[in-house]
């Protein structure tokens, strides 16, 4: 079973820019692929140090990169700080926002990232399964630790040790090496500074994350008063 979502970016001049999404339904690994990726996005060129893939094996373009190419030329011609109105559809549900571009982008390229089948971001499937477009930090926070413990629960049924916290912050580390390898690929290949800024917000929250836990996650204990009643 597939499924499908689509993001619609509206610019100031009424041009419009679609991106339409096809994931394998089960693992929610994104099926689209650029059929003629750019240089920039083989396997070993700005290659992550912590890549799986060595010497000859692996695929001949990064997943992340080969994904990442069929938005970057489209939104080129933008300036982080302009805005635009982005509408995201799924078979659930409608939502429409206005933003800045490097918040939409960084949006989009979030959900490319986590489900682009990259072994350092598989981690992040459920997240892209259940997307929530331009998510603040602290539900961001709450996804990511729901995830966390499910993942948890899914290994002690199977017979595995289960992860510690830290773990999970070890994912979030190996997540800024990506961001910072994307971004070295990028910068020769691009004359504005829109994708470039949303791989910024993207990777501000990955180094952020345990930050964001150790001093928001008490604020959401209220929230759950009646779990806690003996």
């Amino acid at each position: 079973m597939q499924s499908n979502l689509s993001y619609y970016f509206t610019l100031s001049d009424d041009s419009t820019l679609e991106y339409h999404f096809t994931f394998d339904g089960e693992r929610y690994v994104l099926e689209r692929e650029n059929s003629n990726p750019p240089p920039w996005s083989e396997l070993h060129f700005q290659q992550c140090p912590h890549c799986p893939y060595k010497g000859a094996q692996g695929p001949k373009y990064c997943p992340v990169a080969q994904q990442l190419s069929l938005v970057v030329k489209d939104v080129d011609h933008l300036v982080s700080y302009q805005r635009v109105n982005i509408k995201v559809v799924t078979s659930q549900r409608t939502i429409i926002q206005e933003t800045s571009v490097q918040e939409a982008v960084g949006s989009l390229l979030g959900l490319i990232f986590a489900s682009s089948g990259c072994p350092h971001t598989e981690f992040l499937l459920p997240m892209a399964r259940f997307h929530l477009p331009l998510a603040s930090a602290e539900e961001t926070l709450w996804r990511a630790c729901g995830s966390f413990l499910l993942a948890q629960f899914f290994r002690k049924e199977s017979g595995e040790t289960p992860e510690m916290l830290d773990d999970v912050l070890r994912r979030y580390e190996n997540l800024e090496t990506i961001n910072r390898a994307m971004a070295r690929r990028l910068k020769s290949q691009v004359s504005t500074d829109s994708c470039l800024n949303a791989i910024v917000l993207l990777d501000n929250y990955a180094k952020h994350f345990p930050y964001y836990l150790e001093k928001s996650i008490h604020r959401l204990k209220p929230l759950y008063v009646a779990y806690l009643m003996n």
